[in-house]
């Protein structure tokens, strides 16, 4: 078997940073910050297209709490599956903050509304069901 290149090895870092910061629920922001570095440079190293210093994979794993050697498997994710997750988390926060200074009132209506759509979904499920059994 062939010695994989200096390219192969960035793009398996790469692509396991990704992954772990993405099962990690970790922005690229929130890395960077992580980091000291640009997201610019995450993103570049993410896709393989810069490297990083032996001290650099040693903070990388110090971060995501992994192991150097995790960082150097070359295995296959489901990339679908992380990006479902890391846009839950992005649509869960991005509520929060729109609610963040909301007056008791606001939160009493917005929760009303809440559980109507929730009841709404509710119905929409029983109806599908029963409509089913026809």
């Amino acid at each position: 078997m062939d010695k994989p290149t200096k390219q192969q090895i960035r793009k398996t870092i790469g692509k396991n940073i990704r992954h772990q910061r993405l099962s990690r629920n970790i922005s690229v922001e929130e890395f960077a910050d992580m980091m000291g570095v640009s997201t610019g440079f995450i993103g570049l190293m993410e896709r393989g297209l810069r490297g990083t210093t032996s001290s650099g994979i040693h903070k990388i794993s110090k971060a995501l709490g992994i192991s150097i050697d995790a960082l150097f498997e070359d295995r296959e994710f489901d990339e679908n599956e992380l990006l479902e997750i890391n846009k839950e988390k992005v649509l869960r926060e991005k509520i929060s903050s729109l609610i963040f200074d909301f007056s008791l009132e606001e939160l009493a209506c917005t929760s009303n509304m809440l559980l109507s759509l929730r009841g709404l979904k509710g119905l929409q499920t029983i109806e599908n069901s029963e409509g089913s059994n026809m």
